[in-house]
């Protein structure tokens, strides 16, 4: 019988798909996971991952639970944490020329950057490639802002004659760079990293960029020119990911000096600090444990199994997979005869109980595609993909 039938079910699924229809930039991410959450099933619509942290780090969180770790941390982060951060880039970023903030996650780093942003001006372009990461295109709709997207595919090779072109005519004020990117796995190949860096410094445009997947490559770990880093430039990362800890909250940005003060004017009132608890654990673990390293090493193998694993079912299913870089996701193009992507993710749930993310959510061109989080053990995974094969098969 379908959960539609279901009196409770069925109205609490009017009730969202109304809440949708009411506010057209509800989160679909939300949406299917709130489902999974109320209702069961196999959730590979969010960027939860399906591991453990390490059991060094849950170790030292209990050691520091009943420590006098309580009160309020720095406002810049946890001063142990912090030098743990410097050392991860091995010299590549200074404390004199890169200033570290830690923050609640790379979200708040993004939302408090681009706040800063409108002390200078009241109204801002934004751009990033597509497809979009909700945070990107929400952020400057929430602001009243202007927002613009290029599509990020480089297959011709001719990605930074097409960012010459998109700067001249559109002229951003802020550009949202995550590489590897979220849903598609894409990394900035070096000529068009470089030239991004270079367009942003001569339209003193704010280049953000996201690098929370910098270590869950596939092949090769992507390039980032941190020796050009200039005032326009600002490099955003995350534990969460990293070490499977995506509920701790505890991401960081770095700054060129003249841009910090303003920064950390805002953050004193809105997000102050991050937990002290968390910051004090993460940095005991950074001190002490191995695992800093073989963790993210054996996340990045089973994540890339993952991935490959992963494709050759859909690809054998009708699906196309475009290549990707790196992350936590399979950004695949719906068989044919399929409908939309909202229409498929919500049936898929309601009879296979499955969640997945429509790939409207991050863009208007991208209604026939799904974004899949393929950080899961691999059963639950492989299991998943087997119904979201049946389900388009079904279609046919």
């Amino acid at each position: 019988m379908s959960r539609f039938s279901c009196p409770e079910f069925r109205g609490i699924f009017l009730s969202l798909h109304k809440k949708n229809n009411m506010a057209a930039h509800q989160s679909w991410i939300s949406y299917f996971s709130n489902l999974v959450k109320q209702y069961g099933g196999i959730n590979l619509a969010q960027g939860i991952p399906g591991f453990q942290p390490p059991e060094d780090l849950q170790a030292a969180l209990q050691r520091h639970a009943v420590k006098e770790v309580h009160q309020y941390a720095p406002g810049t982060g946890n001063h142990q944490l912090r030098e743990h951060i410097y050392t991860m880039y091995d010299g590549k970023l200074q404390p004199e020329q890169h200033k570290l903030m830690v923050t609640n996650g790379g979200t708040e780093a993004i939302h408090l950057l681009y706040m800063s942003f409108h002390r200078d001006k009241s109204k801002l372009k934004a751009a990033a490639f597509s497809p979009v990461y909700e945070s990107y295109l929400h952020l400057p709709r929430i602001h009243g802002d202007e927002f613009q997207s290029l599509d990020m595919d480089n297959k011709d090779g001719n990605l930074p004659q097409r960012l010459q072109a998109f700067f001249d005519r559109y002229q951003p004020d802020v550009f949202f760079a995550n590489t590897p990117g979220n849903p598609y796995g894409n990394s900035l190949d070096k000529p068009s990293f470089d030239s991004l860096i270079e367009l942003s410094k001569t339209y003193r445009c704010h280049l953000l960029i996201d690098a929370v997947y910098d270590k869950l490559y596939f092949n090769e770990a992507p390039y980032y020119p941190f020796a050009d880093f200039h005032e326009y430039v600002y490099y955003i990362n995350s534990f969460s990911k990293l070490y499977s800890i995506t509920g701790w909250r505890i991401g960081y940005f770095f700054c060129h000096p003249t841009r910090f003060d303003a920064i950390s004017d805002i953050h004193d009132y809105t997000g102050l600090s991050t937990p002290s608890v968390l910051q004090a654990a993460l940095a005991d673990f950074m001190e002490t444990s191995a695992q800093k390293s073989s963790y993210v090493k054996e996340t990045r193998e089973k994540i890339r199994g993952n991935f490959h694993a992963g494709s050759k079912m859909l690809q054998h299913a009708g699906f196309k997979i475009p290549p990707a870089d790196g992350g936590y996701f399979i950004w695949t193009q719906l068989p044919s005869g399929c409908p939309d992507s909202v229409t498929f993710a919500k049936s898929l749930y309601d009879k296979h109980k499955t969640a997945v993310i429509p790939g409207e959510h991050f863009g208007d061109d991208y209604r026939n595609f799904i974004r899949i989080n393929i950080a899961r053990p691999q059963e639950e995974l492989l299991e998943g993909l087997k119904k979201v094969s049946l389900h388009a098969a079904s279609f046919r």
